[in-house]
């Protein structure tokens, strides 16, 4: 009876009792258990299915983690799209901010463009006709979302970037940008090794943060970009230490 109820939306009393030959009663009382059970909702002259309830959604770490500062990853995003030229070949990483630069760029993608990642979400999001995506083969991580391992960084380690962007857990200038994953830092930097500049797109939360294990020092990419939430003091610091740091305005555009 409720298979039915669920199947057709609705049912009357009369249609029940004819189609299970039984008694009205019978059915009322049915449809009283089933009212009483929360699995339909009693209507005059038979029950109707009840609405399905939105399924929640569970946060996960990568969920939290794309976003936690996501206006200012997208300040940073278009700004570094704006570094990148057609023709070029690119390296993005598995980090959240990566990600909102590979949307800008599937917003408006240069020609012939080709890029390569470790990460398993821009390379299922990334549909743009002129863009000539390689995924990096290894094995799936399925906590920081990012393809890694030793056939990774012999995959990456053999091709040559015009730009490899990065990202990072945090970034001080004693430790310099950190992570928590030794499989993140290899393939980064096999990436950095063969670019010919490597931009880090690090936002203002995660400076003065000290993760696990140092990726690269304050001063080996060639630029990082941050947002205008970086106060000037901590910026004139970097920039006084010799880390080349670009530090956004708050209107970026668009």
């Amino acid at each position: 009876m409720l298979e039915r109820i669920q199947r057709d939306g609705g049912v009357s009393v009369a249609e029940l009792a004819r189609s299970f030959a039984v008694s009205t009663i019978t059915v009322h009382r049915d449809l009283e258990y089933l009212a009483a059970e929360g699995l339909v909702e009693r209507v005059h002259g038979g029950a109707r299915a009840l609405a399905p309830q939105p399924t929640a959604v569970i946060a996960t770490a990568w969920s939290q983690r794309v976003q936690q500062a996501a206006a200012a990853k997208d300040r940073i995003a278009v700004h570094a799209a704006s570094l990148v030229s057609a023709g070029s070949t690119i390296f993005l990483d598995a980090s959240s901010t990566v990600l909102c630069l590979a949307r800008r760029l599937m917003e408006d993608p240069p020609n012939e463009l080709t890029l390569v990642t470790s990460s398993p979400a821009i390379a299922y999001e990334m549909q743009a006709e002129p863009v000539h995506v390689v995924v990096a083969p290894g094995e799936l991580d399925q906590h920081m979302k990012m393809i890694a391992g030793r056939w990774t960084v012999e995959f990456v380690s053999q091709l040559n970037f015009d730009l490899a962007f990065v990202s990072a857990a945090g970034l001080t200038l004693e430790k310099g940008l950190t992570t928590s994953r030794r499989p993140l830092a290899d393939v980064v930097n096999a990436a950095r090794s063969n670019a010919n500049r490597t931009v880090a797109l690090i936002d203002a939360t995660k400076f003065g943060r000290a993760s696990l294990l140092t990726i690269m020092g304050a001063g080996d990419p060639d630029l990082i970009i941050t947002d205008s939430a970086l106060p000037a003091e901590v910026a004139e610091a970097y920039e006084a230490a010799g880390v080349h740091l670009e530090t956004l305005s708050t209107k970026e555009p668009a």
